[in-house]
């Protein structure tokens, strides 16, 4: 497998002009039932409403019902008044979705001056002295842009600009893995392409992902490794069984040593985030780590587009870096789906756990690596103050020396996908590298780019991503069966559904990113003891670590 760095110091800060215009908006809508599921609305540059003075949006997906606002602002009565002062003229209120404020997940997170910012989700309601009105965040979304416009604003500039949607955010495997095309009715640009379904990269069923087999003995790790091993939080599906980790079943976490960790707290104030919003906003909760259900469609029982997603970039991180720790956090439903505000929370506590790791000078909760393999298409990336929710958070993580890793996406665009476009749109200053970018590479001898893949001036890494085996869920089985059986000889075709032997094969930018994660904890280990974790000494560790690739 390879990871390429892209050494080009004359390529300068690209602006969003540096996109191809002619593949701005054209992406695969997510069909119906995904969209039902979770609630959400495709963003129709078409038919939305624009406030005087903002561009018309772009194609994006989000969730009607819901405001993304900071914290301390929906804790301020009256920046609370004056929101919904505005919001009446179109009979909508909203308040925060945890209305009591009660619960411990938001104690906990109250304490921490820093928390101040955490977008959280406020829900739309109609308005009692309102008639029936389409309850829609973008539309009330330009109604207070155009209140904090002009010379007298009644709306503070500030609330305004850091109010967005909640958008969906999906993973990026191609042929199953993207939400869209579990039907494989087709819809991704190399289908209309006349790729089709006899592409390369199309193996069975509408999905690039098959079981197979792999005789080889677990890449070798060390009992005591004599040094702290680096961690890689995988923001993912979460796990399931495989022996590579010790987990026979799903019965209890992943055994000391593993190489593979969870954490627990992080989960319990995700679900308790869902639990908040879900009594009126359609919501899908995350339960806990384990990847389940495996189907999001029982009645036919086909194995979910992203089921053990996470499990397997787990796989490549062992097979690149053995040494290193794991730390898996689900955030993505096995639909590939994720809702912002879940990332964006496990990202501030991602940022809060370094943080007390620096200051307490506890190495244990240190991690040094965070791979995103997901991102969402931003309605407005020329005005980067509506991609702050993202920003903000990666840079807290980026001044504390974490090096963030994310996909570049498989929609074969120059259209930017974030988190990866923050690439050459630096975030903070005197602090560690900025967001490491991956594009996906092919096998072959030549390393020739994936024909899936994004790219554009904001992609500064390429890495393997397509015919790439890793570890799967042992227990997944869906309702295909082998296509040909001789009866009485026990003989027939594979089964395309049946991942007991624990292996698959799979392409994506998912995958060539947590690739490059892996070569960076590789070069942490060889550039010094990972056992000192104040802020000054990770930050050069982790440019010292992006030198060396």
């Amino acid at each position: 497998m390879v990871v390429r760095l892209v050494r080009d110091e004359t390529v300068e800060v690209a602006e969003a002009s540096s996109e191809d215009a002619s593949t701005l908006n054209e992406l695969p809508s997510p069909p119906r039932q995904v969209l039902d599921r979770h609630g959400a609305r495709v963003l129709d540059p078409a038919t939305a409403v624009v406030a005087a003075g903002q561009p018309v949006p772009r194609t994006t997906v989000y969730r009607p019902g819901v405001f993304l606002i900071p914290q301390r602002y929906l804790r301020d009565q009256e920046t609370l008044a004056a929101i919904n002062g505005v919001l009446a003229r179109i009979g909508l209120s909203c308040e925060p979705a945890d209305r009591g404020g009660d619960s411990a997940a938001v104690k906990e997170l109250a304490r921490a001056r820093q928390f101040e910012e955490l977008p959280v989700r406020a829900l739309l309601h109609v308005r009692e002295d309102s008639g029936p009105v389409v309850v829609d965040c973008w539309k009330a979304l330009q109604l207070l842009r155009s209140a904090a416009a002009g010379e007298r604003p009644e709306l503070d500039p500030d609330v305004a600009a850091a109010t967005s949607p909640e958008h969906l955010l999906f993973t990026t495997p191609v042929f199953g893995g993207v939400p869209w095309e579990t039907s494989g009715l087709g819809g991704t640009p190399w289908e209309t392409s006349g790729f089709g379904a006899g592409s390369s990269y199309g193996r069975t069923r509408g999905a690039n992902r098959i079981p197979v087999t792999l005789a080889a003995a677990p890449p070798y790790r060390s009992e005591k490794p004599g040094h702290r091993r680096p961690v890689i939080a995988v923001l993912d599906t979460g796990i399931g069984p495989h022996p590579w980790f010790g987990l026979a079943d799903r019965s209890g976490p992943p055994p000391a040593g593993a190489g593979l960790i969870v954490a627990p707290g992080i989960q319990a104030a995700i679900l308790q985030a869902e639990l908040a919003s879900g009594t009126t906003l359609h919501t899908q909760l995350l339960t806990d780590y384990w990847d389940a259900p495996t189907t999001g469609q029982p009645l036919i029982g086909d194995v979910d587009t992203d089921t053990g997603h996470g499990l397997f970039i787990a796989g490549i991180v062992r097979q690149a870096c053995p040494e290193a720790d794991t730390l898996a956090i689900r955030v993505v439903h096995s639909d590939g789906v994720a809702y912002e505000a879940d990332v964006l929370l496990a990202l501030h506590l991602l940022a809060d756990r370094v943080r007390d790791a620096q200051a307490n000078n506890r190495p244990e909760h240190m991690v040094d690596i965070v791979s995103l393999s997901l991102g969402y298409y931003e309605e407005n990336p020329a005005d980067i103050a509506y991609t702050g929710q993202f920003g903000a958070v990666i840079a807290e993580l980026l001044g504390l020396g974490v090096l963030v890793v994310a996909a570049a996406g498989n929609d074969a665009t120059t259209r930017r996908f974030y988190p990866a476009a923050f690439a050459d749109q630096p975030l903070g200053g005197g602090c560690g590298p900025q967001v490491i970018s991956v594009g996906a590479l092919n096998p072959d001898v030549a390393t020739s780019k994936a024909l899936f893949s994004n790219e554009g001036p904001w992609v500064r890494c390429w890495a393997t991503g397509a015919g790439v085996v890793s570890t799967y869920p042992t227990d997944v089985r869906g309702t295909a069966a082998a296509d040909h059986e001789v009866p009485g000889f026990g003989r027939n075709s594979f089964d395309p559904d049946d991942y007991s032997a624990g292996f698959a094969v799979w392409d994506g930018t998912s995958f060539a990113a947590p690739l490059a994660a892996a070569e960076l904890g590789k070069a942490l280990l060889q550039s010094g003891d990972l056992a000192t974790v104040d802020r000054d000494t990770v930050v050069k560790r982790a440019w010292t670590a992006l030198g060396s690739l």
